[in-house]
């Protein structure tokens, strides 16, 4: 894990709100997120709400840095994603109905093209700051993407595309980031070097949860068939875990594709309860 990565690590799994606050009606949600950054922190942010997601970008000179070819967060970002985000949760927390989600767009216009997103499903929040959930739960239910197109720098709020995020969206995100993270640790520790481990993708169709599992195992390799098989359980063992815990039920089946060896696997949501 990079020093960037810590940072903001410390920043999503320690900031969490205490006491008793005022209470924000649900329409005003975005108003009030972007009216107390600019009066408490003076903070170029603006948000929008999207049904049952509130999007807030940040649009902060010198929060990202780049060295070479690599783009990362500066050392300043701890103080300034820390003010936002209490803001954020300030606010979610004390609104009611309350919003299913937030997402954060971070961008820095000394660094054209790079941003920084982090989405977080406000239940998972509130159950954090009622002890419900460890930091390092909450932060492992947040997705947290950096991406760099030099052809797209983002200018104004408006011209991004925003859409109500669903839970079933939000967890295939979230497993598929678990999922690689997992993978990578699991099949070291179990001295299977052959498989490198990439970038995995999730999504959910017709009522599945698809993931994409980017493991190369070279195909002359005698462990192959027993490589994928362990991929496939580990894989299973994370999924199911993870509904679990959400207590999340609304899907038919999880298929996994394995690409460089073009197996697959198709489990009914049945059959998961074997895997944890």
């Amino acid at each position: 894990m990079g020093s960037s990565t810590r940072l903001l690590a410390a920043v999503l799994s320690l900031l969490l709100i205490s006491g008793c606050a005022p209470s924000y009606r649900r329409e005003d949600v975005a108003r009030s997120v972007q009216e107390l950054c600019q009066i408490e922190h003076h903070l170029d942010v603006s948000a929008r709400q999207v049904g049952d997601t509130v999007a807030v970008h940040l649009r902060y000179e010198g929060i990202l840095e780049r060295q070479g070819n690599q783009i990362g967060l500066a050392s300043n970002a701890n103080e300034v994603l820390g003010n936002v985000l209490e803001v954020l949760h300030r606010v979610l927390l004390s609104s009611q109905p309350m919003m299913r989600f937030y997402l954060l767009l971070v961008s820095d216009p000394k660094v054209p093209g790079a941003y920084l997103t982090i989405v977080r499903y406000v239940e998972d929040v509130r159950r954090a700051n009622a002890n419900m959930i460890p930091p390092t739960e909450l932060f492992a239910r947040t997705i947290l993407d950096l991406k760099y197109d030099a052809n797209m720098p983002i200018i104004n709020f408006d011209q991004v595309v925003l859409n109500d995020i669903q839970l079933q969206q939000f967890l295939s995100w979230q497993l598929a980031k678990r999922i690689q993270g997992h993978l990578t640790t699991a099949l070291q520790q179990q001295g299977l070097s052959v498989a490198d481990v990439g970038p995995c993708q999730g999504d959910f169709r017709n009522g599945e949860f698809v993931f994409t599992l980017n493991v190369n195992v070279p195909a002359d390799s005698a462990k192959q068939p027993d490589v994928t098989q362990r991929i496939f359980q580990e894989a299973t063992g994370v999924i199911s875990k993870v509904l679990a815990g959400y207590r999340f039920d609304a899907f038919n089946a999880i298929r996994l594709l394995h690409p460089s060896t073009g197996r697959s696997l198709l489990l009914p949501r049945s059959s998961l309860d074997l895997f944890r």
